[in-house]
């Protein structure tokens, strides 16, 4: 099975895993899709996309196991003292009845180049499962192509993540035709602000609760969620400072790996 190819792990600042992560977010933000100026950072000699929303993010890697190669990452940023990465490139309209501390933010969820097929694969798989009327059929097919796999994989992760840290809303900046992809296979995705044309391309803020998301997808996809949230969940946590870990600690970790906050 596809899925038994790749492992999913949480990195830690401070370590090589974490400057693999870092590396792999420079590779296709700045050099691939060029949506990132590069800042000159560089940790074990290596180029490295970092910013201040990472020192209070939890951050995931998944890998090929077989080999070790990074091939897929994103990360969850939690209640922090430097706010959410959409609050200060976002026009925020909509809002939730969540406490600040309870809200995310999904972002820098990237695939490797030879794996980034997830739009045009997902697009074509949903336009014929659509015209033969069989949408959980979609999520199937998705699970047997790797590009897909990894995305979703990720998504899980940090939907897990959320659960653990009792974050109950997450909101995340993608295109509008990503957004009705998600909610096409049962991932509720509402808008949460206006399109920001100044960015390229240009994107919107949108939210998404916990719950919802899970009972959109038991109710529309019973495959994609069974891939979601089928194993054992854990309970929540309660949040006892603002990141995920103490954030003196986070800094030294930062020194330690070459980086600069």
């Amino acid at each position: 099975m596809l899925l038994e190819r790749y492992e999913y792990s949480v990195v830690e600042p401070g370590t090589g895993a974490y400057a693999e992560y870092l590396a792999l977010r420079h590779m296709v933000f700045c050099e691939e899709l060029g949506r990132i100026v590069p800042d000159g950072r560089r940790a074990g000699g290596v180029a490295i996309e970092s910013d201040e929303y990472d020192v209070h993010s939890l951050h995931v890697l998944c890998r090929v196991k077989e080999t070790g190669v990074a091939v897929g990452c994103s990360r969850l940023i939690l209640p922090g003292p430097n706010g959410l990465n959409v609050s200060a490139r976002y026009s925020l309209s909509r809002g939730t009845e969540a406490s600040v501390g309870q809200i995310g933010e999904i972002g820098r969820l990237a695939l490797s180049s030879r794996l980034r097929r997830l739009r045009g694969e997902v697009s074509n798989m949903l336009g014929r499962h659509q015209a033969s009327g069989t949408a959980g059929g979609s999520a199937h097919s998705m699970l047997k192509r790797e590009g897909p796999l990894v995305a979703l994989g990720l998504y899980r992760e940090i939907f897990n993540l959320a659960n653990r840290y009792g974050i109950t809303h997450c909101y995340a900046a993608m295109e509008p035709a990503l957004a009705r992809l998600l909610n096409r296979l049962g991932f509720p995705f509402h808008e949460a602000g206006p399109l920001n044309t100044t960015v390229s391309p240009a994107r919107q803020p949108y939210l998404i609760g916990a719950q919802a998301a899970r009972a959109g997808l038991a109710a529309r996809n019973s495959c994609l969620y069974r891939f979601m949230f089928g194993g054992v969940e854990a309970e929540p946590q309660v949040m006892m400072t603002s990141a995920a870990w103490p954030l003196v600690a986070e800094a030294k970790s930062y020194r330690d790996a070459g980086l600069h906050i």
